[in-house]
């Protein structure tokens, strides 16, 4: 079979993905007598490829074939960002739930994620970038396969793209297929939204999906131009307007007739005022209104938006003196910004389905304090504190965190055995400690990613063990205004990748055990005295000790 692919790569990887989703002699020989098939209808190179690709995709399983349908959105070598793939899937109502006998329901979130992690491995779709618990975080097709993809699309009627190029055709009298039967639009234009808004909704009233792109800033004259919109498109399901910027900051009432609407970002828009009316979305599962501006007036009706589960919220929510009565939200998953000053911290006790939460406020990271603490699903957890935080708490309240940041003085350390053996990525920023926490972390079984800043530890000395940390691949020890020494035996970070040291001014040298880390491949030295470079560089004192490293950058370091 790889003989009949002619020597062509992205055949070969496809047909190697194909054929690892196939688990018998059977299936293999199926495989094999279709790619002949498929293949005597080519003539040259080019369409052997072609027949290959096409063959991948005729063999997807029924529930893979819109999620990768749905690809054809993203514009060409653009990386797509996972998590926001995966939510507009669910709100699309591509996601089917799973139910295993003896385990429940999956979460609709987790079905994609299996979904998306079977595209890569059948070669369909390309990981761009990972996240530090192995998360696929961004992803991209290549140009041949998303050739396939939009030819496909448009076939089945999937997807219409609208871009500067056909953005005239499809307005006049073209022969242009009737885009009113289309009920998925990808709007890819920059300073010419106007084009689109509302001269293009005449015959939209199907459409379910509106997703946005532009490389540039896009420019709507006034957002009042989407009143049209919203009033002809009352079926619609998904709207992504991040990134269009329109005069007024004001998003017109008329919204209030989307009531079948499950996805609504308006990241980077610029919208200050949201109306009463969104309280008619009440199908709503990601809301998105990190605008760009600190402060968003936003009405007292998020409390019943019951099917919320990802929601993203400014710094400062404006509008109504009310308090908000979060506690509903049962199904709430992601909380970007607790607004602490419009709701009791009784609510936030009450999302316990909550996976990502993130507090951005100090006055308020004394809810960290309650011995009450019980978030058993959350895996992410960032919050600003200026009071003494016991992590005791955090840990036991918290056992499933893969990832912690905690900006703020910490009164005392836990115990390795009270930290959550989960644990991947760890950020502490002005802790104040006074003991060395390394002989704590350096348990931590899957640490990879470690950050120590702004006198997270205000001690002299810093000493990592022999065997410690065997996961950890990427180390940041920045500002660190008393630390003096740091000892690194022999066998201590077996894996780090990564080593970032900055603004440790009375660190006047790196460690002998450095030398031993064979797999260390970035050094970076930033904001250090000229005699720590000296010493590093070729010649210097303490060159034995990187000379192995293939990339050392200094940076700032002239004073």
């Amino acid at each position: 079979m790889v003989g009949r692919c002619g020597g062509l790569p992205l055949a070969i990887i496809v047909l190697g993905g194909l054929l690892a989703s196939k688990a018998t002699f059977y299936e293999w020989d199926t495989v094999h007598q279709n790619i002949n098939s498929y293949l005597s209808r080519a003539n040259g190179q080019e369409q052997r490829l072609g027949e290959v690709l096409a063959l991948s995709y005729n063999e997807l399983p029924y529930q893979l074939k819109p999620c990768f349908l749905h690809l054809a959105h993203f514009p060409e070598n653009v990386e797509i960002p996972t998590k926001k793939l995966i939510r507009i899937w669910v709100a699309e109502g591509i996601i089917s739930l799973v139910h295993n006998e003896g385990e429940g329901e999956e979460a609709l979130e987790d079905v994609a994620q299996r979904h998306l992690t079977e595209l890569v491995a059948r070669c369909m779709i390309q990981v761009v970038e990972k996240s530090s618990t192995g998360r696929i975080r961004t992803c991209q097709m290549h140009n041949l396969m998303r050739r396939l993809c939009v030819e496909k699309a448009y076939e089945e009627n999937f997807l219409l793209e609208i871009n500067s190029w056909n953005v005239d055709e499809l307005r006049g009298t073209s022969r242009a297929r009737p885009v009113g039967k289309v009920r998925r639009i990808a709007l890819c234009l920059d300073q010419d939204v106007d084009m689109f808004f509302p001269s293009h909704l005449k015959s939209h009233h199907h459409l379910r999906s509106l997703l946005c792109f532009h490389e540039k800033t896009a420019r709507l004259a006034e957002w009042g131009l989407m009143k049209s919109f919203f009033n002809k498109c009352r079926l619609l399901r998904v709207l992504n307007l991040e990134g269009i910027q329109g005069q007024g900051g004001k998003l017109p009432k008329e919204i209030g007739f989307l009531i079948h609407l499950r996805f609504l970002s308006l990241r980077n828009t610029k919208i200050d005022v949201l109306p009463p009316s969104i309280a008619n979305l009440k199908c709503l599962m990601t809301l998105d209104l990190l605008t760009g501006n600190s402060t968003v007036q936003i009405p007292n009706v998020i409390g019943n938006m019951h099917k919320m589960r990802h929601l993203y919220l400014p710094e400062s929510c404006g509008g109504s003196i009310e308090r908000w009565q979060l506690g509903n939200l049962k199904n709430l998953q992601t909380l970007i910004n607790f607004p602490a000053e419009k709701c009791d911290v009784g609510d936030l006790m009450k999302l316990t389905n909550l996976r990502k939460l993130e507090i951005d406020d100090p006055k308020f990271g004394h809810i960290f304090r309650s011995h009450n603490l019980q978030f058993s699903h959350l895996k992410s957890l960032f919050f600003v504190s200026y009071e003494d935080i016991s992590i005791v708490h955090v840990a036991l309240g918290c056992p499933n965190l893969y990832k912690l940041h905690i900006d703020g003085p910490i009164k005392n350390f836990p115990e390795p055995h009270q930290l959550s053996s989960k644990l991947v990525k760890l950020k502490l920023m002005g802790s104040g400690l006074l003991v060395d926490p390394m002989p704590t972390l350096e348990k931590l079984p899957n640490l990879s990613l470690l950050e120590l800043q702004l006198d997270s530890f205000i001690g002299k000395q810093l000493h990592c063990s022999q065997n410690g940390f065997p996961q950890l691949k990427s180390l940041v020890i920045h500002e660190m205004s008393n630390l003096e020494e740091w000892k690194l035996d022999k066998g201590a970070m077996p894996s780090l990748i990564k080593l970032k040291i900055e603004n440790c001014t009375k660190l006047e040298k790196v460690p002998e055990g450095l030398r031993f880390l064979t797999t260390l491949q970035d050094l970076e030295i930033r904001s250090m005295f000229a005699a720590f470079r000296t010493k590093l560089e070729k010649g210097g004192e303490d060159h034995y000790k990187v000379q192995h490293v293939p990339t050392v950058v200094f940076c700032y370091c002239d004073y």
